[in-house]
């Protein structure tokens, strides 16, 4: 028997010696640091932790692809970030981009430089539940804190459950196998030296392995923004299971060359994806119920270093949501304002400033646009946002590929209009009772309103108050593709 086995053995050996085993790398995923999130005072060099990936079989090469800033670098190997001690005071999101032969996959880290310590914010467990069988031990993630410069302590507030402790140091919750059926709710606390900030924990033992609903489902980071023709995928989603197997889908289908593994929730997508936002509702079911959670995918056009582009992702903003008729157009400048154009969008704006950029804040706040018109997304407001953190620049973008031959509602045209027009068709009765935020009305317009829609976004209306968007004309790629879903009848 062993002269068989040895036998077999070499034969195997001779085999691999002279054939090439064929090997495929894959993209890569779950680019994680953990934590996501630093918080110094000024003058203090220092560094991240070693990010996880899953390579996908390849070599990693690690890039910062925004928020790129004096001071602050990458291993391109290990993908350990690093800043010195000049770095001015900031909140820094550094988008770090994860690429092997096959792909790439990005996340976020943020980079807080505080004048001086101050109280932690922002503690979050993710998830943050755990359900466990009676007689299991087990633990939670390590949280995310900002810890406002200073060194945090963690610590149970209240009545801690026996069998349940926390890792000072570390903010890990620990459970051992005594802890007893029931639901345990447990307040956790972050102080440092200037004050403290709060989280809860919910932890449930049950008597037997009974499926329960899921519960506590999130993608971290929530959201992707990455330039056309790149090939991607989110993280690995966390989720409570419920003690049950996990199937994940999308509540509606979305846009060609997005896709979703069905066992593991990551989200992909291929380079062929148009420019746009897409919006995508993530559901996760087993067998005692279903939990959905949002996911958002920004595809930009092509600029010098990977930044949000000025021209076409945040002057159409401006322009749809708020220089219309009757309020800050070149016409009618209510309150002496006018958003048409980067000079006159920067009279209201303080680069690397959101905070102190008066347009940004009355945005937020819900006081613009006002109410009973469109509002921006939170998607379009964080890149309001980042335009702002990254220097409020005047960038125009390369053109990017236009593609026009697979356009339907929710590929691409949705996107679109929530840019371009939902400023002023976004919201019922919408201007020249035009509505375009939704798929029924907008093949409505298409369908009813087909030759005044084409000679509107073509500027051939009979005059030019009817040519749209009133702020100029789209590019040739964006008419040709609003004219191209017009005259196939305006699929969805």
């Amino acid at each position: 028997m062993k002269k068989i086995l040895f036998c077999c053995l070499a034969m195997v050996l001779a085999f691999a010696c002279k054939h090439e085993i064929p090997f495929t790398v894959e993209v890569p995923t779950n680019l994680v640091y953990a934590p996501s999130i630093s918080s110094i005072i000024k003058g203090a060099a220092g560094n991240s932790v070693k990010p996880s990936i899953e390579d996908g079989g390849g070599t990693i090469s690690f890039s910062i692809t925004s928020g790129v800033i004096n001071g602050i670098s990458i291993d391109n190997t290990t993908g350990v970030i690093s800043w010195n001690n000049t770095v001015a005071v900031g909140n820094y999101s550094i988008s770090v981009t994860a690429t092997n032969e096959a792909g790439s996959t990005a996340t976020t880290y943020q980079l807080i430089i505080n004048n001086t310590a101050t109280a932690p914010l922002d503690l979050v467990y993710s998830p943050p539940s755990s359900t466990m069988v009676v007689g299991t031990a087990g633990n939670s993630a390590i949280p995310s804190l900002n810890n406002g410069g200073a060194t945090c302590s963690f610590s149970i507030t209240g009545t801690v459950p026996a069998g349940i402790s926390i890792n000072s140091t570390t903010g890990v919750i620990s459970w051992n196998n005594t802890v007893a059926v029931g639901v345990y709710n447990l307040n956790i606390q972050a102080s440092n030296s200037v004050g403290k900030t709060s989280a809860v924990y919910s932890l449930t033992i049950t008597n037997a392995a009974t499926v329960l609903a899921p519960s506590s489902f999130l993608y971290n980071p929530a959201n992707s923004s990455m330039v056309q023709g790149t090939i991607g995928n989110s993280a690995t989603p966390t989720i409570n299971a419920g003690l049950g197997t996990i199937t994940y889908s999308f509540a509606v289908t979305p846009a060609n060359g997005i896709s979703i593994n069905s066992a593991t929730g990551i989200i992909s997508w291929n380079a062929n994806l148009a420019v746009g936002l897409y919006s995508l509702t993530v559901k996760a079911t087993n067998s005692a119920g279903i939990i959905n959670t949002s996911y958002t995918l920004n595809i930009t056009t092509a600029t010098s270093n990977g930044q949000v582009c000025f021209s076409s992702e945040v002057l159409p903003l401006f322009q749809s949501y708020c220089a219309q008729s009757g309020c800050h157009n070149s016409v009618s400048r209510k309150e002496g304002v006018i958003t048409d154009s980067y000079a006159n969008i920067m009279k209201g704006i303080s680069a690397n400033k959101p905070n102190s950029s008066k347009y940004y804040t009355v945005i937020t706040n819900g006081s613009m646009p006002p109410n009973g018109s469109a509002k921006l997304s939170t998607v379009q407001v964080e890149i309001i946002k980042k335009w702002i953190n990254e220097g409020a620049k005047n960038t125009t973008c390369a053109s990017a590929v236009c593609d026009s031959t697979q356009i339907t509602y929710n590929n691409g045209l949705s996107q679109l209009f929530a840019t371009n027009c939902n400023g002023c068709h976004g919201v019922a009765p919408g201007a020249g009772n035009v509505v375009l935020s939704d798929y029924a009305s907008a093949k409505a317009a298409g369908i009813n309103m087909k030759t005044n829609f084409l000679s509107a976004i073509n500027f051939t209306a009979t005059t030019a108050s009817k040519n749209m968007p009133p702020s100029g004309k789209m590019s040739s790629c964006q008419v040709a593709q609003v004219t191209k879903w017009i005259n196939n009848g305006c699929p969805q």
